[in-house]
């Protein structure tokens, strides 16, 4: 799920640089599915759909222990920039905010 505009997280506004920007919200794949490509083939066309929306830049955000998220992402060209901290239930979580250029 690609959602276009300014981050309304003050903590990504700030750590977010090119803009128009796009966040790339959602990006899942089925476990049995890892390592088939599926997940490069969702990347290709996420990042697509948001160069052809004229954006410049794609953020997202990362569990700090999702080491093979962050693995993912840097090689599709995501460098961490910040981090975001938000309310889950009574409890704060810490991403790390990646991005990267698309033109």
């Amino acid at each position: 799920m690609l959602v276009a505009g300014e981050p309304t997280d003050a903590d990504v506004a700030a750590a977010v640089t090119l803009r128009p920007t796009v966040e790339l919200s959602k990006c899942y794949v089925h476990p049995g599915a890892h390592g088939a490509g599926v997940a490069s083939a969702l990347m290709a066309e996420s990042l697509a759909e948001a160069t052809a929306s004229g954006a410049r830049g794609m953020w997202l955000g990362v569990n700090q222990l999702n080491a093979r998220a962050q693995r993912f992402y840097g090689k599709h060209g995501f460098t961490r920039v910040g981090v975001k901290r938000f309310l889950v239930g009574e409890r704060y979580e810490d991403d790390y905010v990646y991005e990267r250029p698309l033109r």
